[in-house]
C-alpha cells in the first residue's frame, strides 16, 4: 500500500468502528439471517471501501453506506436462486447412487446465534422476512435505525412521498402478521400504534 491507500484505509476504518454494530443490524433485518447479514455486509463494505473516493466527508457515513447496501441487498435479491421444497420423508440419491435422508442442520447455532435471537425478536424477523424488499428496508430504516424520511429516500434515492407510502404500507402489513403481538413486540411507537 502506498501511503494515501494506507490514510484512505485509516480513515475508512475509523468511521466503519464508529457505525458497524448500526450496519451489522442493517444487514441483519434486510437479510434476516446472520450468515446471509455476514455476507451482504462484507460485500457492501467492499463496494463501499472502492467507492470511498466519491464519500464526502461531512456527511453521515452509516447512511451512505446503507444505500450501498440497500442496492446490495437488491442485487442478492434479484440473483438468488428460486428453490424447491423437499420433504424430509422422501430420501434423495447421494452422489454414489445410495438412498440417503434429509438432514436438518441446528439452526440454533452456537452462543453468538441464542444472543441475537433474545435481542432480535423472531417474531418480528419473520415478519420483516415476508414484506417486500423495499418495504422492508423502509422499515428497517426509518423505525430501527432511526432515519428521518427524507435520510430514507436519500439512502434508498427515492423521493419522500415514496418512503412514507411504503412505510404506511410496511407498518400495515406488520399489524396484520404480528396481529395482538405487535405492541409485545415492537418497542417502536410508530408501529405499535
Amino acid at each position: 500500500m502506498n501511503p494515501c491507500e494506507t490514510t484512505r484505509w485509516e480513515q475508512f476504518e475509523t468511521l466503519l468502528r464508529q457505525h458497524q454494530d448500526r450496519l451489522y443490524a442493517m444487514a441483519y433485518r434486510l437479510s434476516g439471517n446472520p450468515d446471509d447479514a455476514q455476507d451482504l455486509l462484507q460485500q457492501s463494505l467492499i463496494e463501499a471501501y472502492t467507492a470511498f473516493d466519491r464519500f464526502e466527508a461531512g456527511t453521515r457515513f452509516d447512511r451512505w453506506v446503507y444505500r450501498i447496501m440497500y442496492h446490495s441487498f437488491l442485487d442478492l435479491v434479484r440473483r438468488r436462486p428460486r428453490f424447491q421444497l423437499l420433504s424430509l420423508d422422501t430420501p434423495w440419491d447421494d452422489e454414489d447412487g445410495s438412498r440417503a435422508a434429509h438432514d436438518v442442520p441446528d439452526s440454533r447455532g452456537g452462543p453468538e446465534t441464542l444472543l441475537l435471537d433474545h435481542l432480535l425478536s423472531e417474531p418480528l424477523q419473520r415478519a420483516l422476512d415476508a414484506l417486500p424488499p423495499e418495504f422492508r428496508a423502509v422499515v428497517v430504516l426509518a423505525d430501527m435505525q432511526g432515519l428521518s424520511y427524507e435520510e430514507v429516500a436519500r439512502a434508498l434515492g427515492c423521493p419522500v412521498g415514496t418512503v412514507r407510502s411504503r412505510l404506511h404500507r410496511a407498518r400495515a402489513l406488520l399489524r396484520r402478521a404480528l396481529g395482538g403481538r405487535a405492541e409485545n413486540v415492537f418497542a417502536l411507537p410508530a408501529l405499535a400504534a
